[in-house]
């Protein structure tokens, strides 16, 4: 019976320890803490800190923890650094540990999860955990008390940090980068303007040499152009192209290159007028020899085995190319009939 009764306790006991190591849980200080309050046993004095104001500051990792002053700032926050030193943790059960700081063994309870109290002689801190700084924060305090203090100047430093300030230097820098890509897209747009002006002289200075050579063309020499002409028309050559091209048939290497020297003899600036206007494929260059002889839309079409609304497109963007706006395909026959 006694030996049944002192297993019982033991189990009892064995029980409630382990009651007690699970009420506490596992209880880590990682994150920032600030001092809220002071209390002297001596004097039953008490003394309370605002966070947001003037109170300490420490930030604990897994070994180490980092302290400082901090104070509001007309421009955020000032930091007075105080050091950082090594410290450990031994759990006594009841959340209760002992605080090994340095030298120095203290008693530190965790009152819940956002408070504790360390206690020294004479007097009780109680600190909280403190929310109001995130990660990036959190480093930038820590790097400061680094710098501070492996700096050989012993006199205390304050340093002004503020996240709004760095937050606006980073959207300022971010507006800059903004308003060299507005300007460099500007200078380019500008850029291409000026060149499309350019561009526009050039051509219209072009048209207009091409009609001062035009009205230059002595009669005789008009009337000898003319015979080439009417002979070209005339010959079996261009019957026979114009019997291919009305039956659908679609026009040899051949074809094409008798077709570009009976040009060139018959309408000797044609080819080289076109070309000083504007670059040509040799596609855009085929659909603008045939219109010069005359051929409509469809027939260039089957000559050049391509749908009819392939050529109109062709002949309405050589119209823009050359003139620098919108204009019909018919537009481009016109024009290609005056060179």
């Amino acid at each position: 019976m006694i030996r049944k009764l002192a297993y019982i306790f033991l189990m009892a006991l064995i029980l409630a320890a382990c009651a007690d190591k699970g009420a506490g849980g596992t209880f880590a200080l990682n994150g920032a803490w600030v001092l809220e309050k002071m209390e002297y046993a001596y004097d039953q004095y008490e003394e309370r800190y605002d966070a947001e104001d003037n109170t300490s500051l420490r930030i604990y990792d897994d070994s180490c923890y980092y302290q400082c002053r901090i104070m509001a700032a007309p421009s955020g926050k000032m930091v007075t650094p105080y050091g950082w030193e090594q410290y450990t943790l031994v759990d006594r059960g009841q959340r209760n540990y002992l605080y090994l700081q340095g030298d120095n063994t203290q008693p530190l309870t965790v009152l819940d999860d956002s408070t504790i109290v360390i206690q020294e002689t004479g007097c009780k801190y109680t600190w909280k955990l403190y929310n109001g700084f995130d990660d990036e924060k959190v480093e930038e305090i820590k790097n400061i008390i680094k710098f501070d203090q492996n700096n050989d100047n012993e006199a205390a430093h304050r340093y002004v940090f503020s996240y709004a300030e760095r937050k606006l230097l980073t959207t300022t820098h971010v507006l800059s980068y903004v308003l060299v890509a507005i300007l460099l897209v500007a200078l380019f747009f500008l850029n291409y303007v000026y060149r499309m002006y350019q561009k526009k002289k050039r051509v219209e200075q072009q048209l207009h040499l091409l009609e001062q050579e035009r009205e230059a063309i002595p009669e005789p020499v008009r009337k000898a152009m003319s015979s080439v002409e009417e002979d070209f028309l005339q010959s079996d050559f261009y019957r026979s192209l114009r019997q291919k091209i009305s039956r659908g048939e679609a026009l040899s290497r051949t074809d094409w290159k008798t077709l570009d020297e009976q040009l060139q003899h018959v309408y000797p600036r044609f080819n080289s007028s076109l070309l000083t206007l504007c670059s040509m494929s040799q596609v855009e260059l085929q659909v603008c020899q045939l219109l010069k002889l005359g051929c409509s839309p469809s027939e260039i079409a089957s000559a050049l085995c391509k749908e009819t609304s392939s050529i109109s497109s062709i002949r309405s963007r050589l119209f823009k190319k050359v003139f620098g706006q919108k204009g019909s395909s018919k537009d481009w026959d016109e024009f290609i009939r005056t060179l």
